[in-house]
């Protein structure tokens, strides 16, 4: 088998889905809003040496989406059947499908998050044990589009994804998000064919899934996912047949469905406040110009309290108890906890109530930088 010959292929489509959306080139202007949107499906099936109908799309057959929250989707197929010649029983079935779907909340300055699934199939068949016939079958299913990041911002990737394949066959699911001037290139750079922006880019394989996060700083970005599936009835090796010597039917079907999600959150987010102690303590959100985090405790919270122990990632960052915690009078405090921009901080509130009580509130902090 080929393999090299099938990489090719499932490049080209991937590339050729990014031009057609036009994340290969530099669009305008840059808003917060999605630009240039598009969900769908690429196929084609045919044959350079067999009588029958070439069917295909060489750009995305898609319709436009936006950052709405409202799921869009799209299915394509194609099929065909190509014989020697009238009469003859040496024939080659070809057929794809492709569907896409994909639901993106408010892009630009927010929490923002994409989801979608991809799945991709093709098929080619041969009616004989040995065919003169050459045919090749590729179905791509993707969505894609840009958009402009107004801070920095996390993101991170996931993507589960399962696969088929039989015989002379190959596919793939990926999702990637990065720079606009340079996806179509980052992309090709995935696949073997040079690098070029800045980015990310996870792939779940056959039966699996894979996760990845990377800051981004402001700027216009592209995110794609895809799926592809090629499937060819071709000669087994290097060498190709004349028109009409006969060979192997080294044929075979492939499916690649792959589901995926896309998390955006502004650098420095805190996450929910977990605890029993959560409703007596006030976390600030994380200053990211020198990564402190703010811990108020109301004046209720003072007189119900003994001592208040602060710990910023496992380590004792302060502690307020007796005079330190009441003073004079019981009034409402504030700490101020240095922590590292630059890493991932948990902030732990332990306290111990007058009447004995224990208890305890968290809050993570994702990194600045």
């Amino acid at each position: 088998m080929k393999n090299h010959l099938v990489r090719r292929s499932v490049a080209a489509l991937a590339l050729g889905s990014l031009a057609a959306v036009g994340l290969a080139s530099v669009p305008s202007p840059a808003r917060a809003a999605v630009e240039e949107g598009q969900v769908g499906g690429q196929y084609g099936v045919s044959s350079w040496n067999c009588d029958g109908t070439d069917v295909g799309s060489s750009e995305l057959d898609g319709v436009p989406w936006s950052d709405n929250n409202v799921p869009v989707s799209k299915n394509t197929s194609a099929s065909s059947n190509f014989t020697a010649g009238e009469g003859d029983t040496d024939t080659v079935d070809a057929s794809t499908s492709t569907s896409a779907s994909i639901t993106a909340s408010p892009l630009g300055s927010g929490p923002a998050t994409i989801t979608g699934s991809a799945s991709a199939s093709a098929s080619a068949r041969a009616s004989n044990p040995e065919t003169v016939c050459d045919v090749d079958a590729h179905a791509q299913s993707a969505a894609a589009g840009l958009f402009t990041l107004t801070q920095p911002m996390w993101v991170t990737l996931t993507a589960t994804g399962h696969g088929q394949r039989q015989g002379r066959a190959a596919g793939g699911s990926y999702v990637g998000i990065g720079t606009a001037e340079g996806m179509g290139g980052w992309l090709g750079g995935y696949l073997g064919l040079g690098f070029g922006g800045d980015g990310l880019m996870v792939s779940a394989g056959n039966r699996g899934s894979a996760v990845s996060s990377t800051l981004l700083p402001p700027g216009q970005y592209g995110v794609v996912f895809l799926a592809t599936a090629v499937a060819e009835v071709d000669q087994p090796s290097d060498e190709g047949p004349d028109e009409f010597d006969l060979i192997t039917a080294y044929d075979g079907s492939a499916s690649y469905t792959g589901n995926f999600k896309v998390e955006l959150k502004p650098a420095g987010t805190a996450s929910a406040v977990t605890g029993k102690g959560a409703p007596l303590v006030q976390f600030g959100e994380r200053d990211c110009t020198n990564g402190n985090v703010t811990v108020a405790l109301s004046k209720k919270t003072v007189k119900k309290a003994k001592r208040v122990k602060f710990k910023v990632d496992g380590a004792k960052a302060a502690v307020l108890k007796g005079k330190g915690l009441k003073g004079k009078k019981p009034k409402a405090r504030t700490v101020v906890l240095p922590t590292s921009a630059s890493g991932v901080t948990k902030v732990k509130v332990k306290l111990v109530l007058a009447n004995g009580r224990r208890m305890q509130a968290t809050r993570s902090y994702l990194p600045c930088k």
